[in-house]
Protein backbone atom coordinates (compact mmCIF):
# COMPACT_ATOMS: atom_id res chain seq x y z
CA UNK A 1 0.00 0.00 0.00
CA UNK A 2 1.53 3.55 -0.72
CA UNK A 3 2.35 5.84 1.65
CA UNK A 4 0.74 9.31 1.65
CA UNK A 5 3.39 11.88 1.06
CA UNK A 6 3.42 14.59 3.62
CA UNK A 7 2.62 17.67 1.24
CA UNK A 8 1.91 19.97 4.58
CA UNK A 9 4.38 23.24 4.09
CA UNK A 10 6.00 24.36 6.86
CA UNK A 11 5.46 27.36 8.06
CA UNK A 12 7.62 30.04 8.18
CA UNK A 13 7.92 32.05 11.45
CA UNK A 14 9.02 35.35 11.07
CA UNK A 15 11.94 37.20 12.60
CA UNK A 16 11.28 39.43 15.50
CA UNK A 17 13.66 41.97 16.44
CA UNK A 18 15.94 41.31 19.09
CA UNK A 19 14.73 44.32 21.72
CA UNK A 20 17.58 43.83 24.28
CA UNK A 21 20.26 43.90 21.37
CA UNK A 22 18.50 47.34 20.08
CA UNK A 23 18.70 48.05 23.60
CA UNK A 24 22.35 47.43 24.20
CA UNK A 25 22.88 49.02 20.38
CA UNK A 26 21.29 52.45 22.12
CA UNK A 27 23.38 52.04 25.53
CA UNK A 28 26.48 52.38 23.74
CA UNK A 29 25.48 55.13 21.43
CA UNK A 30 24.52 57.11 24.53
CA UNK A 31 27.39 56.44 26.55
CA UNK A 32 29.99 57.86 23.68
CA UNK A 33 27.31 60.76 22.80
CA UNK A 34 27.85 61.42 26.78
CA UNK A 35 31.34 61.04 26.69
CA UNK A 36 31.58 63.21 23.05
CA UNK A 37 33.60 60.72 21.00
CA UNK A 38 31.25 62.00 18.53
CA UNK A 39 32.91 65.30 18.03
CA UNK A 40 30.44 68.44 18.60
CA UNK A 41 29.04 69.18 15.06
CA UNK A 42 30.55 65.73 12.81
CA UNK A 43 28.18 63.50 10.93
CA UNK A 44 27.30 60.18 12.37
CA UNK A 45 28.84 57.44 10.41
CA UNK A 46 25.78 55.13 9.56
CA UNK A 47 27.88 52.54 7.69
CA UNK A 48 30.55 52.26 9.70
CA UNK A 49 28.32 51.70 13.18
CA UNK A 50 26.42 49.07 11.04
CA UNK A 51 29.46 47.60 10.48
CA UNK A 52 31.21 47.29 13.97
CA UNK A 53 27.78 46.53 15.47
CA UNK A 54 26.89 43.88 12.80
CA UNK A 55 23.43 45.33 12.69
CA UNK A 56 21.24 46.17 10.05
CA UNK A 57 20.08 50.03 8.80
CA UNK A 58 16.33 50.11 10.73
CA UNK A 59 17.22 49.12 14.67
CA UNK A 60 20.39 51.37 13.97
CA UNK A 61 18.34 54.53 13.17
CA UNK A 62 16.03 53.80 16.40
CA UNK A 63 18.57 54.10 18.06
CA UNK A 64 20.01 56.99 16.67
CA UNK A 65 16.60 58.57 17.04
CA UNK A 66 16.33 58.10 20.43
CA UNK A 67 19.77 60.22 21.05
CA UNK A 68 17.94 62.72 18.53
CA UNK A 69 14.64 62.64 21.11
CA UNK A 70 16.93 63.33 24.56
CA UNK A 71 18.82 65.96 22.83
CA UNK A 72 22.36 63.88 21.91
CA UNK A 73 22.53 64.53 18.43
CA UNK A 74 20.75 66.19 15.37
CA UNK A 75 19.17 64.59 12.16
CA UNK A 76 19.25 67.12 8.88
CA UNK A 77 17.07 65.85 6.23
CA UNK A 78 19.33 63.99 3.22
CA UNK A 79 22.27 64.60 5.48
CA UNK A 80 21.66 62.49 8.55
CA UNK A 81 22.82 62.21 11.94
CA UNK A 82 24.81 64.74 13.62
CA UNK A 83 26.20 65.35 17.34
CA UNK A 84 24.74 68.30 18.47
CA UNK A 85 27.14 71.31 18.79
CA UNK A 86 27.99 72.97 21.75
CA UNK A 87 26.12 75.95 22.96
CA UNK A 88 26.52 78.33 25.69
CA UNK A 89 22.82 78.98 25.49
CA UNK A 90 21.81 75.50 25.86
CA UNK A 91 24.38 74.40 28.62
CA UNK A 92 22.90 77.25 30.80
CA UNK A 93 19.54 76.11 30.04
CA UNK A 94 20.03 72.65 31.03
CA UNK A 95 22.05 73.71 34.18
CA UNK A 96 18.54 76.00 34.60
CA UNK A 97 16.10 73.13 34.50
CA UNK A 98 18.91 70.85 36.62
CA UNK A 99 17.93 73.29 39.59
CA UNK A 100 14.15 73.53 38.75
CA UNK A 101 13.49 69.94 38.49
CA UNK A 102 15.92 69.47 42.08
CA UNK A 103 14.27 71.88 44.03
CA UNK A 104 10.79 70.36 43.45
CA UNK A 105 12.36 66.74 44.18
CA UNK A 106 13.99 68.13 47.35
CA UNK A 107 10.45 70.05 48.51
CA UNK A 108 8.71 66.70 48.18
CA UNK A 109 11.32 64.70 50.05
CA UNK A 110 10.94 66.74 52.89
CA UNK A 111 6.92 65.94 52.83
CA UNK A 112 7.32 62.52 51.29
CA UNK A 113 10.56 60.79 52.34
CA UNK A 114 11.03 58.31 55.23
CA UNK A 115 13.48 58.70 57.95
CA UNK A 116 15.09 55.39 56.94
CA UNK A 117 15.01 56.40 53.09
CA UNK A 118 17.19 60.07 54.17
CA UNK A 119 19.28 57.84 56.59
CA UNK A 120 19.90 55.46 53.31
CA UNK A 121 21.47 58.55 51.14
CA UNK A 122 23.08 60.22 54.35
CA UNK A 123 25.11 56.23 54.47
CA UNK A 124 25.65 56.52 51.20
CA UNK A 125 27.62 59.93 51.12
CA UNK A 126 29.11 59.19 54.51
CA UNK A 127 30.86 56.39 52.54
CA UNK A 128 32.18 58.90 49.52
CA UNK A 129 33.71 60.87 51.90
CA UNK A 130 34.99 58.55 53.89
CA UNK A 131 37.21 58.05 50.31
CA UNK A 132 36.79 60.83 48.67
CA UNK A 133 40.70 61.62 49.18
CA UNK A 134 41.56 58.67 46.93
CA UNK A 135 38.85 58.93 44.38
CA UNK A 136 39.85 60.68 41.00
CA UNK A 137 37.73 63.64 39.10
CA UNK A 138 35.93 60.59 37.08
CA UNK A 139 34.78 58.73 39.89
CA UNK A 140 33.77 62.08 42.39
CA UNK A 141 31.84 62.91 39.19
CA UNK A 142 30.19 59.36 39.14
CA UNK A 143 29.55 59.61 42.73
CA UNK A 144 27.91 63.02 42.71
CA UNK A 145 25.27 62.08 39.97
CA UNK A 146 24.44 58.84 42.19
CA UNK A 147 24.22 61.31 44.94
CA UNK A 148 21.82 63.51 43.22
CA UNK A 149 20.12 60.61 41.56
CA UNK A 150 19.17 59.22 44.87
CA UNK A 151 18.32 63.00 46.40
CA UNK A 152 15.80 63.00 43.74
CA UNK A 153 14.18 59.64 44.05
CA UNK A 154 13.38 60.42 47.87
CA UNK A 155 10.30 62.80 45.89
CA UNK A 156 8.61 59.52 44.89
CA UNK A 157 7.80 61.33 41.86
CA UNK A 158 9.18 58.87 38.76
CA UNK A 159 8.93 61.81 36.04
CA UNK A 160 10.94 64.20 38.07
CA UNK A 161 13.66 61.29 38.31
CA UNK A 162 13.53 60.25 34.54
CA UNK A 163 13.97 64.06 33.31
CA UNK A 164 16.38 64.77 35.48
CA UNK A 165 18.39 61.63 34.58
CA UNK A 166 18.16 62.98 30.84
CA UNK A 167 19.62 66.44 31.94
CA UNK A 168 22.65 65.04 34.09
CA UNK A 169 23.48 62.50 30.90
CA UNK A 170 23.18 65.82 28.60
CA UNK A 171 26.03 67.64 30.86
CA UNK A 172 28.03 65.02 32.11
CA UNK A 173 31.07 66.04 29.92
CA UNK A 174 30.31 69.91 31.41
CA UNK A 175 30.20 69.05 35.13
CA UNK A 176 33.76 66.76 34.77
CA UNK A 177 35.10 69.68 33.15
CA UNK A 178 33.69 71.90 36.10
CA UNK A 179 35.11 69.79 38.49
CA UNK A 180 38.94 69.43 36.85
CA UNK A 181 38.91 73.51 36.94
CA UNK A 182 37.43 73.55 40.51
CA UNK A 183 37.75 72.89 44.20
CA UNK A 184 34.25 71.21 43.68
CA UNK A 185 35.33 67.95 46.52
CA UNK A 186 35.87 70.49 49.60
CA UNK A 187 32.92 72.56 48.97
CA UNK A 188 30.42 69.59 47.90
CA UNK A 189 30.61 67.16 50.57
CA UNK A 190 29.88 69.45 53.09
CA UNK A 191 27.29 70.89 51.30
CA UNK A 192 26.03 67.43 50.26
CA UNK A 193 25.65 66.14 54.00
CA UNK A 194 24.27 69.41 55.13
CA UNK A 195 21.41 69.05 52.53
CA UNK A 196 20.56 65.87 53.97
CA UNK A 197 20.47 67.13 57.16
CA UNK A 198 17.78 70.12 56.65
CA UNK A 199 16.10 67.44 54.98
CA UNK A 200 15.93 64.85 57.90
CA UNK A 201 15.03 68.26 59.83
CA UNK A 202 12.35 68.78 57.49
CA UNK A 203 13.60 72.40 57.10
CA UNK A 204 11.93 73.05 53.33
CA UNK A 205 13.02 76.97 53.10
CA UNK A 206 16.86 76.27 54.67
CA UNK A 207 16.91 72.77 52.07
CA UNK A 208 15.98 74.97 48.96
CA UNK A 209 17.88 77.21 49.70
CA UNK A 210 20.95 75.14 49.99
CA UNK A 211 20.41 73.42 47.46
CA UNK A 212 20.57 76.27 44.97
CA UNK A 213 23.11 77.81 46.12
CA UNK A 214 25.07 74.55 45.68
CA UNK A 215 23.95 74.20 41.66
CA UNK A 216 24.16 77.69 41.37
CA UNK A 217 28.04 77.66 41.71
CA UNK A 218 28.19 76.10 37.92
CA UNK A 219 25.62 77.87 36.70
CA UNK A 220 27.74 80.93 37.20
CA UNK A 221 30.14 78.99 35.26
CA UNK A 222 28.36 78.06 32.29
CA UNK A 223 29.67 80.17 29.85
CA UNK A 224 33.52 79.46 30.85
CA UNK A 225 32.77 75.58 30.80
CA UNK A 226 31.68 75.97 27.53
CA UNK A 227 34.63 77.77 26.45
CA UNK A 228 36.64 75.21 27.97
CA UNK A 229 34.51 72.63 26.66
CA UNK A 230 35.26 73.98 22.79
CA UNK A 231 39.03 74.13 23.77
CA UNK A 232 38.85 70.66 24.68
CA UNK A 233 37.18 69.21 21.62
CA UNK A 234 38.71 71.84 18.30
CA UNK A 235 41.50 74.12 19.51
CA UNK A 236 43.56 70.94 18.73
CA UNK A 237 41.19 69.89 15.82
CA UNK A 238 43.57 71.48 12.88
CA UNK A 239 40.18 71.78 10.84
CA UNK A 240 39.01 74.20 13.44
CA UNK A 241 39.17 77.83 11.88
CA UNK A 242 40.08 79.69 14.99
CA UNK A 243 39.53 83.48 12.90
CA UNK A 244 35.91 82.71 12.64
CA UNK A 245 33.87 85.38 15.04
CA UNK A 246 32.16 83.58 18.24
CA UNK A 247 28.82 83.93 17.97
CA UNK A 248 26.65 85.38 21.44
CA UNK A 249 24.62 82.33 21.81
CA UNK A 250 27.27 79.18 20.77
CA UNK A 251 30.65 78.86 21.65
CA UNK A 252 33.28 79.78 18.63
CA UNK A 253 32.90 77.95 15.09
CA UNK A 254 29.73 76.00 16.33
CA UNK A 255 26.97 78.14 14.60
CA UNK A 256 28.47 76.70 11.46
CA UNK A 257 26.11 73.93 9.93
CA UNK A 258 28.17 70.54 9.50
CA UNK A 259 28.82 69.97 5.85
CA UNK A 260 27.56 66.41 4.52
CA UNK A 261 30.15 64.06 4.32
CA UNK A 262 30.02 60.49 2.91
CA UNK A 263 28.95 57.72 5.26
Amino acid sequence: MATKKNTQKTERVPQTRDESSVERLYLELRERAMRYDFRPGSRINEQALGREFSISRPPLREALNRLVAEGFLDFVMNKGFFRKAISVEELFNLYQVRIALERRAVYLAVTHASDEEIQSLEDYWKSIMAKGETMDVADLLLADEEFHRRLTELSHNREICQFLEQVTRRIHVARHIDLEQSDWNAQAFDAHFQLVQLIRQRKTSEALAALSEHIDLSLKRAVQITKEMVAKFFLQDQGWDSSQPASPSTAPALNKKPAAKAA
